[in-house]
């Protein structure tokens, strides 16, 4: 017993990490990639990351029901995020243009690591959470 609460209190930790490092995420491509403007960027940071910022409360006090609905939430986000991967898009001779590409390349490939281990995670702490929902 003393071993599974251990495992959770680990499985939980990285599950907020992931969750957090998600959000981080998010917030750095809203703010390099989106518009000029402070308010736009903030908006559209608060539209992309609205799923994750229903939850944070649960997610955060340990409920089983928000790891539940992460996994959920996290599958719309591996969505998108494998479609702009494999979208590949054309790279020109600009090398500004490249930079920033390749930049978005890596700002998505951090979201795909967050993302894939925050669902694994969520998963093994929705099983090893308490039973209160």
């Amino acid at each position: 017993m003393a071993a599974t609460i251990e495992k959770y209190r680990w499985v939980h930790r990285v599950t907020v990490l992931s969750y957090l490092t998600l959000l981080a995420v998010m917030l750095y491509g809203c703010w390099l990639f989106g518009p000029t403007a402070l308010m736009p960027k903030i908006v559209l940071w608060l539209l992309i990351s609205s799923g994750l910022l229903l939850i944070a409360r649960g997610l955060l006090a340990g409920k089983k029901r928000s790891y539940i609905w992460y996994c959920y939430i996290l599958l719309m986000y591996f969505i998108f995020c494998v479609q702009f991967l494999f979208s590949g898009g054309s790279v020109s001779e600009d090398t500004i243009t490249q930079m920033v590409q390749s930049s978005a390349a890596w700002h998505e490939v951090v979201a795909m690591i967050a993302i894939v281990v925050g669902f694994t995670t969520a998963i093994l702490a929705s099983r090893w959470c308490e039973p209160s929902v």
